[in-house]
């Protein structure tokens, strides 16, 4: 899914669909395709089901990469798949961001993962869309995407991609699903504020114009947001539960994500406060972004 940006000062700017497709990479031998209608509500079952991993990595795509989609993402993608046993299929989703297009598909490509794309309309320095996306296995659809609010009109829009996924094994009409969100705060010890509002709007946000996030079953939120823990502008967000744990007031945090030692990045769970149980969290150090790949095994009430 290709999104392109409009115009409007202040506040949250709609999106205008480019190109209405999922960016597919289908698993060898697969031939599936998304599941076109949406699952029967799960949010109320008290079953907890069989966790499954989520990751979130900023990728460092267009300053670090400068758009390059090589063989540096392989390295990647076989890390991930060898990170823990039982290889892709124990992965729900993975959210990305400073991602170049090609890059994101590359990543789907090599983990036979389905993508979709936000592009938040600042090219990547070889002309590429630049943004966020999310991999996944199998989703019942895409969410319209949303930039988020950028008062000044500076230093370059975020924005937020979902999709309501299933795990792999469960992509029958009746498995269960998550809604699963990549997104990417403002960056800079200036931009609290902007990035209060970012929270905000996402805490609050109606994709359809009627329902919030989560409507259809537990929400995750994976993304960088360039604050640490005890930022007042995250206090929202903390409505949800994040995996490494309580709100942390370091550092030294539990599980740094930055090169300088700040966790900046996060996996929030909501709307499942009484049964999703986040287990064996942890960072990936790596060479090739300035942020380490962080995951976390999530179980929900959906059995």
């Amino acid at each position: 899914m290709t999104t392109r940006r409009t115009r409007r000062r202040g506040g949250a700017r709609a999106i205008v669909p480019a190109l209405l497709c999922v960016l597919v990479a289908l698993p060898s031998g697969s031939g599936a395709a998304p599941d076109a209608a949406a699952a029967p509500d799960v949010a109320a079952r008290p079953n907890v089901t069989q966790g499954h991993y989520v990751g979130t990595f900023n990728i460092y795509g267009n300053i670090g990469h400068r758009g390059d989609a090589g063989d540096w993402i392989e390295e990647e993608a076989d890390a991930i798949r060898n990170l823990r046993r039982g290889g892709m299929d124990r992965w729900l989703f993975i959210g990305l961001q400073e991602v170049c297009k090609a890059q994101g598909e590359r990543f789907a490509r090599e983990l036979g993962l389905r993508s979709a794309f936000i592009d938040t309309g600042t090219d990547c320095v070889d002309g590429q869309p630049y943004g966020n996306a999310i991999l996944f296995h199998s989703a019942t659809k895409i969410l319209p995407p949303a930039l988020l609010p950028n008062p000044d009109n500076r230093g370059g829009e975020r924005g937020i991609i979902c999709a309501v996924v299933r795990a792999a094994e469960r992509q029958g009409p009746t498995g269960p699903q998550v809604t699963a969100c990549s997104t990417h705060l403002s960056a800079g010890v200036t931009k609290d504020r902007e990035r209060e509002a970012q929270s905000a709007f996402i805490h609050g946000w109606k994709p359809d114009g009627t329902h919030t996030l989560g409507a259809d079953g537990p929400l995750v939120i994976a993304g960088d947001l360039n604050a640490p823990p005890d930022a007042p502008e995250l206090d929202v967000m903390y409505d949800g539960i994040e995996a490494s744990g309580p709100r942390e007031s370091g550092p030294p945090f539990a599980f740094p994500t930055y090169e300088d030692g700040r966790k900046l990045d996060y996996l929030f769970v909501w709307g499942e406060r009484g049964a999703a149980r986040w287990a064996d969290t942890g960072t990936r150090p790596t060479i090739h972004s300035d942020h380490d790949f962080y995951y976390s095994e999530l179980s929900t009430g959906i059995g």
